[in-house]
């Protein structure tokens, strides 16, 4: 149980600084796209696409953070009024529904990258499964992360 946790908290770091980087790459990105765009009248092709990129990246490894952090919405004013033995089966029905959720968009995201894997992006020319992976990795975490929540679970309910 050590290891796991040991290798949570390593990629739970490795995801905070990707994160910040792909926030920061957004953020100069678009800077400099408006910068050329209406100082020196002279669009970047590639900077709304890059943009766009780096946002779906962020928002596929994002989910996966902020469900190990319990940042996503969540209803607990009803499993708290529960029994505490309900209240976690209900928690661990949660969590199965979320892993098996990120099972078949997993499975699904490699279709779709298998399927389109000749196109490549218009302004920047780089092979679409590049954006589309990010889908199965942000899904591979969250199960990852699903896994380790019931494993590390304690007896007490946590609505996370």
């Amino acid at each position: 149980m050590q290891i796991i946790k040991k290798i949570d908290a390593k990629l739970h770091l490795c995801l905070f600084w990707t994160l910040f980087f792909i926030g920061a790459g957004i953020t100069v990105v678009v800077f400099l796209g408006v910068l050329f765009r209406y100082v020196f009248k002279a669009p970047l092709p590639w900077a709304e696409e890059l943009s766009r990129y780096l946002m779906v990246w962020g928002a596929s490894l994002g989910a996966a953070v902020a469900y190990k952090e319990g940042s996503h919405v969540a209803v607990t004013v009803a499993i708290e009024r529960l029994p505490q033995m309900v209240a976690k089966w209900i928690v661990l029905l949660g969590r199965f529904a979320v892993g098996f959720f990120a099972v078949v968009a997993l499975i699904w995201g490699f279709v779709l990258i298998a399927r389109f894997k000749g196109q490549t992006s218009p302004a920047i020319g780089i092979p679409m499964a590049i954006p589309y992976l990010s889908v199965p990795i942000g899904c591979l975490l969250i199960l990852f992360q699903t896994i380790v929540l019931t494993l590390t679970q304690n007896k007490e309910v946590d609505v996370k």
